[in-house]
């Protein structure tokens, strides 16, 4: 399966991207070479890799209260957290962030030659 990935247009601060991927939202942070504490596109483990921060989620909006008195509230749903290491990595979504993590290594290893 192929996933929709998108960035975010704007100015990326220092190699800080957003975007979604499908119904998910997305951050990481990509650097120009590669880093021992990136995450390695060929098995998802630390090291070698571009991408050393990593976040995966969704946003559900919640309405509550009483009518007269109307509430909502934001949970976060965390699919994925990479941060060093793992703190989360769904097994439902590993082919997802497995294909971002290597789109984002492809997109950010291009060089311009003169």
């Amino acid at each position: 399966m192929n996933y929709n990935i998108k960035i975010d247009d704007g100015k990326h601060k220092a190699g800080y991207l957003r975007g979604r991927v499908d119904n998910f939202y997305w951050y990481a942070l990509v650097h120009k070479e590669q880093n021992e504490t990136g995450i390695n596109p060929l098995n998802l483990q630390s090291g070698e890799g571009r991408v050393t921060r990593l976040c995966v989620y969704k946003d559900v909006v919640e309405h509550g209260g009483n009518p007269y008195a109307p509430s909502s509230s934001v949970k976060r749903f965390i699919y994925a957290n990479y941060k060093r290491e793992w703190d989360v990595l769904n097994s439902n979504h590993v082919e997802l962030v497995k294909q971002l993590i290597n789109y984002l290594e492809r997109r950010y290893s291009l060089r311009i030659i003169k």
